[in-house]
């Protein structure tokens, strides 16, 4: 299935797309805070950011990955990106998000998060979902548990690149 816009209240979920480049290395992708528990890196540039992006304009019409940029509909503006992606080895997709820190503690994580699921259920018919957090970023966590995760416990994963490692914890979700 292709990766459909979805909406919330107060945002709609786009693929991402190459000229998104320089907004989401501008609001996010160079901030180090940002990327701090993320299994990606800081992008040294916007021309990294676009690479990323071309590979994800690839995956619009691919199954098993659905991302979507978070734009916020009073002014437009990219917040943030998340989706899932199917895990072979967990049988189950995994949820992952991050959102320029600007928007922090203003729930549009959680409402982009929900929505996200709500698509996984209801459309591509998942009766489970997982996620995972670096133990040093709890509010992460929160967001899980609101939109319906349950802790099952600990692990560890790193960064694509290699340079970070993380103590975890990791999510389920019934449906």
């Amino acid at each position: 299935m292709k990766t459909p816009v979805l909406e919330t209240q107060r945002l709609i979920l786009r693929p991402l797309r190459a000229e998104d480049a320089e907004e989401i290395y501008t609001n996010w992708g160079s901030n180090p805070e940002v990327a701090r528990f993320m299994s990606w890196s800081t992008h040294a540039n916007a021309d990294v950011t676009r690479e990323w992006l071309i590979g994800a304009e690839k995956n619009i019409e691919a199954e098993g990955i659905y991302e979507w940029g978070f734009v916020r509909k009073s002014d437009h503006k990219l917040i943030g990106s998340g989706g899932i992606y199917y895990k072979e080895i967990r049988g189950m997709y995994d949820l992952g998000y991050n959102i320029m820190k600007e928007c922090w503690h203003q729930g549009y994580t959680s409402e982009a998060a929900a929505r996200i699921v709500e698509f996984a259920v209801q459309e591509l018919k998942q009766k489970y979902l997982y996620a995972y957090h670096a133990k040093d970023n709890p509010n992460s966590g929160k967001v899980m548990e609101k939109v319906g995760f349950r802790y099952i416990g600990d692990r560890e994963y790193d960064s694509m690149d290699g340079t970070k490692h993380f103590e975890a914890k990791e999510y389920i979700l019934k449906a």
